[in-house]
C-alpha cells in the first residue's frame, strides 16, 4: 500500500512509524517506496522522521540508489549512439555480440541474467520504434544486412566496417551497463525482500549485508532440486520411450537418428510433465483458436533446438578452434553455409510459410501421417514473438511482454527471425510453461487446466487408497471459506489440500512476489477451510460417505498443505502451513526417488522403496513433512 500515495494517509503512516518504526521500515523496503524519490509520502517521512535510526535508514536507501544514476547515464549514452539503427539492424549486431556468449562457461542463472539483459535492451528499443521499423521487405532487409552485418562477416577495403565496429562497440557498452544495472537491481531486491538482509552505516563497510547465509543456501538447494527433477522427468520419459514401438524405429535420417531420438525423449518428458503437473490436454489451443497436438508442439521445439545446436553452436565451436576470433568463426560458418545454399548467419530469417514447410515433417503423427502444414504454421505461431504488437506503435497491446526465450521466433514485418544462441540453448519445457501460464494467464483454457491439475493429483492419491473429494464447498457462513480443492482420507489421516498452479519462476524477486501474493493468500484461505472441514466431517454425512470415514471418530490426524506447482518454496512453512511441491508429491506417491538420479543409473529392479513395508498414509505424511525425498541427494550434488 505504501507505493500508492493516493491511497495512504501520510499522517497515519507517521503515527505508526513513531510507535512501531521497524514495521514501517520493513513496509518501505517491501513496497519499494524508497525507489520513488518524488513520492509525496516518502518526502513527508524524510522530513518528519529525524532521529538517528531513521537517518541511518534513509542514508542506506540513498546509497543503494546512487549507482543507478551512473548506470542510466551509461545506458543513455550508448543508446544515443545506436539510435539511428532500425530494430532489425540492432538485432543483427546483437546476434554477432551474443555469439561470444556460447564460449562462456556460465551457470544457468548467469545465462538467464545475460538473456534478461538482451530482453531489457530489446524492450527499450521497442518503446522507441516507429512504424518504419516494422515495414520490412526483401529489399529493405537486404540493404540493412549489407550495411550492418555483411561488413562484419565479410569485410572489404571499401566496406563500412568502421561504422560497424563503432556500433558493435556501442552495443557492447550498452550490454555491459545494462548488465551492471540488473545486477544492482538484484541487490536492491535483496534489500527489499530478504529478511536476512541487514543494513548499516559504517565507514568502509557495505551498507547491506547478510545476517545469515540461509537464504543463499535455500536458493542453491532449489537449483539442485530443479536439476534432480529434470532428471526425474527425463528418466520417466526414457522408460516410456523404451516401452514404446519407437525404440526399434529409425527417427529421421540414420545420421541424425541419435539426436532425433534424444529430442523425441525430451518431447515425451515435456508432455508427461505438462499434463501431470500443469493439467494440459492432448492438444494446445493457440491464439488463433487452432489446436495443435501437444507432443508435436514440443517435438518441433526440441528438433529446432537440436538443429541450431548442431548446425550453428557446435559448428561455431569447431570453427572457433580454427580461427582467432569469434567473428572469424562466424565468417567461416556463414561462408560454408553459403556454399551449401543454406543461411548460416548468426541471425537467420525466413517467411513463416517457408519455415512451416521446413518443419512440416516434424508434425507427422497418427493423426497426420504425412504431416500437416497448418499444424506447422500454428506451432510457429505459438512460439512467435510479434515484436510490433509489443512496441510503442501498437494501440492494442496489453499484457505481459514475452522474454526472448519464451517465444524464440521474432516476427518483424513478413519475416520470422531466429537467434541460434537462443533456439539452441533454451529450456523448451520452461518456455512452454511460461508461454502458457505467464504470458497466457488469461487464456480461457487455464481454468480447465487448473481443475485437471487437481484431478490428476486426486487420481494419484486414489491409486494409493485415499478416498478423495475434489472441489468440496463447505456450508456458506458469514465468513465463506470457499471451495476446498482436495480432501483426502485414509486410515485416520485427513489431508486438506490447497492447490496452486502457476508458471516457472527464475528470479528471487518473482519467488518473493509469489510467496507474498499467492502463497500467503492460500495460507489465509486454508486456515478458514481447515476449520470448516473439521466441522463438516462431523455434520455433512454426504462428505463423510464420500471419504468413507466415520464421523463419530474422536480423533483425525489432519494435515493442511499448500500444493504448489513451483519448487522454490517446497518444504517451507508459510503462516503455519507447509508448502509442498506438486512434483515432490508425484515422486513420493509413485515411489520413484531412484529416478532423481542420472539416467545412466536407472535400475528399476533394484530400487530402494520409500515404503519398505508397503504404502501407508502415516509414512506418506512423514516423507512429505520431513522432506525425506531429498535426503542423501542435496548433500551429494
Amino acid at each position: 500500500m505504501l507505493g500508492h500515495d493516493e491511497k495512504v494517509s501520510a499522517s497515519a503512516v507517521l503515527c505508526i512509524a513513531k510507535r512501531n518504526p521497524e514495521t514501517i521500515r520493513w513496509a518501505i523496503r517491501y513496497s519499494g517506496l524508497f525507489e520513488n524519490q518524488k513520492s509525496r509520502l516518502w518526502q513527508s517521512l524524510r522530513k518528519e522522521l529525524t532521529n538517528q535510526e531513521w537517518q541511518e535508514f534513509f542514508f542506506v536507501c540513498d546509497s543503494l540508489l546512487e549507482p543507478i544514476e551512473y548506470f542510466d547515464q551509461q545506458i543513455d549514452k550508448a543508446e544515443s549512439e545506436l539510435k539511428s539503427l532500425s530494430l532489425i539492424e540492432l538485432l543483427s549486431y546483437m546476434s554477432v555480440l551474443a555469439s561470444d556468449d556460447i564460449f562462456e562457461d556460465e551457470s544457468v542463472s548467469q545465462s538467464q541474467h545475460r538473456w534478461y539483459v538482451y530482453d531489457r535492451i530489446i524492450k527499450r528499443k521497442l518503446s522507441a520504434c516507429t512504424a518504419k521499423d516494422f515495414y520490412l521487405t526483401d529489399s529493405i532487409l537486404g540493404k540493412s544486412l549489407k550495411k550492418h552485418l555483411s561488413p562484419i562477416l565479410f569485410p572489404t577495403k571499401s566496406g563500412s566496417s568502421g561504422l560497424c565496429e563503432r556500433k558493435l562497440y556501442a552495443l557492447a557498452v550498452l550490454v555491459a551497463a545494462s548488465s551492471e544495472r540488473l545486477d544492482y537491481e538484484s541487490s536492491i531486491d535483496w534489500f527489499r525482500f530478504d529478511p536476512n538482509c541487514a543494513y548499516q552505516m559504517a565507514p568502509g563497510e557495505p551498507v547491506i549485508y547478510n545476517v545469515t547465509d540461509s537464504g543463499q543456501k535455500t536458493w542453491e538447494q532449489t537449483e539442485k532440486k530443479t536439476n534432480m527433477l529434470w532428471l526425474y522427468w527425463m528418466n520417466r520419459a526414457t522408460l516410456a520411450f523404451m516401452d514404446s514401438d519407437l525404440l526399434f524405429q529409425q527417427i529421421g535420417s540414420a545420421e541424425n537418428h541419435e539426436l532425433n531420438r534424444f529430442a523425441y525423449i525430451k518431447a515425451i518428458r515435456s508432455k508427461i510433465q505438462l499434463q501431470t503437473i500443469y493439467g494440459l490436454a492432448e492438444e494446445v489451443v493457440v491464439e488463433d483458436g487452432k489446436k495443435v497436438p501437444l507432443l508435436q508442439l514440443m517435438l518441433a521445439s526440441e528438433l529446432i533446438s537440436t538443429f541450431f545446436q548442431t548446425d550453428f553452436i557446435e559448428a561455431l565451436k569447431e570453427a572457433r578452434a580454427q580461427t582467432s576470433t569469434t567473428v572469424e568463426a562466424l565468417t567461416l560458418i556463414a561462408f560454408n553455409g553459403a556454399v551449401m545454399g543454406e543461411n548460416r548467419f548468426p541471425m537467420t530469417w525466413s517467411t513463416p510459410l517457408e519455415k512451416a514447410r521446413k518443419i512440416k515433417g516434424w508434425t507427422v503423427c497418427d493423426q497426420y501421417p504425412k504431416g500437416n502444414l497448418d499444424v506447422a504454421l500454428s506451432i510457429l505461431k505459438f512460439w512467435t514473438y510479434d515484436l510490433k504488437s509489443f512496441s510503442s506503435t501498437s494501440e492494442t497491446h496489453q499484457g505481459v511482454t514475452p522474454r526472448i526465450t519464451e517465444r524464440p521466433f521474432y516476427r518483424i514485418g513478413d519475416f520470422s527471425f531466429q537467434f541460434p544462441w537462443v533456439n539452441g540453448q533454451q529450456n523448451n519445457l520452461t518456455a512452454a510453461v511460461n508461454n502458457l501460464r505467464r504470458l497466457g494467464a488469461r487464456r480461457s483454457e487455464v481454468k480447465t487446466e487448473t481443475r485437471q491439475v487437481e484431478q490428476q493429483l486426486a487420481i494419484s492419491l486414489q491409486a494409493k487408497g485415499f478416498k478423495v473429494v475434489v472441489g468440496y464447498q463447505p456450508q456458506v457462513t458469514e465468513d465463506d471459506p470457499g471451495e476446498v480443492d482436495l480432501i483426502c482420507y485414509l486410515d485416520g489421516v485427513l489431508l486438506i489440500l490447497e492447490v496452486k498452479s502457476g508458471y516457472i519462476r527464475s528470479s528471487k524477486r518473482e519467488v518473493w512476489l509469489h510467496k507474498t501474493n499467492t502463497i500467503r493468500k492460500a495460507a489465509w484461505q486454508l486456515a478458514r477451510k481447515q476449520e470448516a472441514i473439521k466441522k463438516a466431517i462431523k455434520d455433512d454425512l454426504t462428505l463423510a460417505a464420500g471419504l468413507q470415514l466415520d464421523p463419530s471418530r474422536e480423533h483425525f490426524n489432519i494435515h493442511c498443505w499448500i500444493v504448489d506447482t513451483s519448487i522454490e518454496l517446497d518444504g517451507q512453512i508459510i503462516d503455519d502451513f507447509l508448502v509442498v511441491s506438486r512434483e515432490v508429491m508425484e515422486v513420493v506417491l509413485r515411489d520413484e526417488k531412484h529416478l532423481l538420479s542420472s539416467v545412466a543409473y536407472i535400475d528399476v529392479a533394484t530400487k530402494e522403496s520409500m515404503f519398505s513395508n508397503g504404502f501407508s498414509p502415516v509414512k506418506f505424511v512423514e516423507h512429505i513433512v520431513s522432506g525425506n525425498i531429498w535426503s542423501g541427494l542435496l548433500e551429494s550434488t
